[in-house]
């Protein structure tokens, strides 16, 4: 399949570019990933099927348990390209910028939910932030880009650090009331399992603080 010339991308990501495009009729998503010159051909060609087959079964493995994410209408491995539903929502990251807190809360339990079932099957989704969250008729997850069908409970880890972070750095003055309706719908899915993920959080938390005073001594040196 290839990418019309004249077609311009609505979004350009480091691995991918995203545009909007007509598939039949409707509004649909088309997800390339580049070509990395700096890579070996034969390296970078595998890399990139390797990467949009695995997008594509994280997917799939998302909706079988009762996850919300696009659907998928199209892959073609060899060129690094899926063609997925266009789902025409705000992100929850523009719903708590414009003050709707009430349905902020409630879309981040449905979240919490979701990550919650995600790793119980072994599935970390690899960039869970509210900018990756639609919030519609239903809450979606997007962008599985860097998900694992094989995830570690620190990869698990991440995913919570990861939407802690997001919410810390554009959100900061609604962080506790948001993260903590993520945690009810985690706990209502993984319950004491919750608690070993939250510590491993902080040891990722942790280490992050150490790199950055390092950095600033070495900086002050």
């Amino acid at each position: 399949m290839e990418i019309a010339k004249e077609l311009k991308p609505i979004h350009r990501g480091a691995e991918a570019y995203l545009y909007l495009i007509d598939w039949f009729g409707e509004k649909a998503i088309l997800k390339h990933r580049l070509p990395k010159k700096y890579r070996h051909g034969k390296l970078d060609t595998l890399l990139r099927r390797r990467r949009t087959v695995a997008e594509v079964r994280a997917i799939k493995e998302a909706l079988r348990i009762g996850v919300m994410a696009p659907a998928i209408y199209y892959v073609d491995p060899i060129e690094a390209i899926i063609v997925m539903e266009y789902l025409p929502y705000p992100s929850l990251s523009s719903i708590i910028e414009g003050g709707d807190l009430e349905k902020a809360i409630k879309a981040s339990e449905q979240v919490g939910r979701y990550a919650a079932k995600l790793h119980e099957e072994g599935i970390s989704h690899g960039d869970l932030t509210t900018s990756n969250v639609l919030v519609g008729d239903h809450v979606y997850l997007i962008d599985f880009g860097l998900a694992s069908l094989h995830s570690t409970e620190r990869d698990n880890a991440v995913d919570v650090h990861l939407f802690l972070r997001s919410l810390e750095s554009t959100h900061p003055e609604h962080v506790d009331t948001v993260f903590r309706a993520f945690l009810d719908g985690y706990r209502s899915i993984r319950g004491e399992k919750t608690e070993k993920i939250l510590g491993l959080v902080e040891e990722i938390r942790l280490m992050g603080r150490y790199k950055a005073e390092r950095r600033t001594l070495w900086g002050q040196q």
